[in-house]
């Protein structure tokens, strides 16, 4: 790998001692110049110089250059020996032009002179056959549900249409005994197209309704849906026994049994203190615009336990709410702040002035590690050194590519230089083109 330069060196008029021009094989392998750039061609052996979008030979010319025509072309030499300039032309006969062709004897010819009528014939399945002469054009056309197309590659292209229909839909409704059409089989061609229809009538049967008679307690008799009749006495209410029924005052916790039947009042009763005091979600809440109104004059009803989300950030009564925090009545009809708990659902990131959530990341020149959830801060190693005696890779552990690597000679101490390649960021690659005499000294910084 060379040394990448990203400016100009200047030597100020110091001697470029035991320099040597860059080595390239041909042209080719020196690839495109810039004005000026030299490059020495190991082939020819000469030295090349990069002008007016060449490579040519540094001190070269052209000492002579002799022209001759060849079959159907003449070359014309319009320069100088220094500077020749060519000129290739057809030689031909008569004047060219979009209705003449070369011929073999190196003369333009008109296209209508070549002699002979050139035809062939084309035919069909049916009708005459035709003869299609110089000049002719021959059309495909198009027939039933045909289409045919003329390509730009001297193509033409058939194509069966599309088909389309127009489906109708039967409005008849036959009753019980009526008739109506249907299709009974479809055939088709080999190539799909339909022959025929078979259409079949179907007759739907004469309905048949049976009469149900009932008897005993519950009398009644039709086809269909009809009226019954329950005896007088069939049911006797009065029979039930009043102590298989639950009161509200009985409670139904003090009758947890099989054999007796709650009221509705004792019912409700039970219901009413099995949730009072418990948590009952009511929705969201708008703290922005106090929707449902919560913090002023409470909506008459709010019970103890009724639960909300906040689902827009604002005021709830003095106190700042966020979304997700949850608010819960603690007494019926609450009117201060007092009477509600805030669960607080958002806890704000810290700040310098503000505790809250917050993390330690690693600064320049710090290292930071955790352990059971303590950070651990200290300062990083910002600096390596290494003694080598030729090409090495060196592993400085600094985990970034942002470090400056110097080199001098242990003996002379003077500073040198090579190839240096930061391969990764804990690791850099020195190569030197031949075997330094002394040893070098690698001094990496972060």
């Amino acid at each position: 790998m060379a040394l990448n330069f990203l400016n100009s060196i200047n030597l100020n008029q110091n001697e470029l001692i035991k320099a040597r021009i860059e080595n390239q094989v041909n042209n080719a392998a020196a690839g495109t110049g810039v004005e000026g750039q030299l490059f020495y061609d190991t082939t020819a052996d000469v030295l090349k110089v990069w002008a007016n979008g060449a490579w040519v030979e540094v001190g070269g010319g052209v000492i002579s250059l002799t022209t001759a025509n060849s079959t159907f072309v003449s070359l014309a030499n319009s320069g100088t020996a220094a500077n020749p300039i060519l000129t290739a032309s057809l030689s031909a006969t008569n004047t060219p032009d979009a209705t003449k062709y070369l011929r073999g004897d190196n003369a333009w010819e008109p296209i209508s002179a070549i002699p002979g009528t050139y035809t062939f014939s084309v035919a069909g399945t049916n009708g005459t056959p035709q003869a299609i002469a110089s000049g002719d054009t021959l059309t495909i056309a198009a027939g039933t549900y045909i289409t045919t197309t003329a390509g730009a590659t001297d193509t033409v292209t058939v194509t069966h249409n599309s088909t389309t229909r127009s489906d109708t839909t039967s409005t008849a409704s036959p009753s019980f005994g009526g008739t109506f059409t249907a299709v009974d089989s479809v055939t088709s061609n080999a190539t799909g197209h339909i022959t025929a229809l078979n259409l079949k009538t179907v007759t739907i049967p004469t309905e048949v309704l049976q009469t149900i008679t009932l008897t005993g307690d519950v009398t009644g008799s039709g086809t269909g849906s009809f009226a019954t009749t329950i005896a007088t006495g069939a049911v006797e209410f009065s029979m039930m026994d009043p102590a298989a029924v639950v009161t509200e005052a009985e409670g139904i916790v003090n009758n947890n049994n099989d054999v007796t039947l709650p009221t509705s009042a004792a019912v409700k009763a039970y219901v009413d203190a099995s949730v009072a005091g418990g948590l009952i979600y009511q929705g969201g809440y708008d703290a922005a615009t106090n929707t449902p109104n919560l913090d002023a004059t409470p909506i008459a009803g709010i019970k103890k336990g009724w639960t909300y989300t906040v689902t827009v950030e604002g005021l709830f009564f003095t106190e700042q709410v966020r979304v997700g925090d949850v608010i819960i009545a603690e007494i019926d009809s609450p009117t201060t702040l007092a009477d509600w708990t805030t669960v607080q659902n958002n806890i704000d990131l810290a700040s310098l002035s503000q505790v809250g959530i917050g993390n330690v990341n690693a600064g320049t020149g710090i290292d930071v590690t955790y352990a059971s959830g303590t950070a651990t801060v200290a300062l990083q190693a910002n600096s390596y050194a290494v003694t080598i005696a030729d090409t090495a890779t060196i592993t400085h552990g600094f985990t970034t590519r942002d470090v400056i690597v110097q080199l001098y000679d242990t003996v002379t101490f003077e500073t040198v230089y090579a190839d240096v390649d930061r391969i990764s960021t804990t690791q850099v690659t020195i190569t030197f083109s031949v075997t330094p005499p002394n040893s070098i000294r690698v001094l990496v910084q972060k």
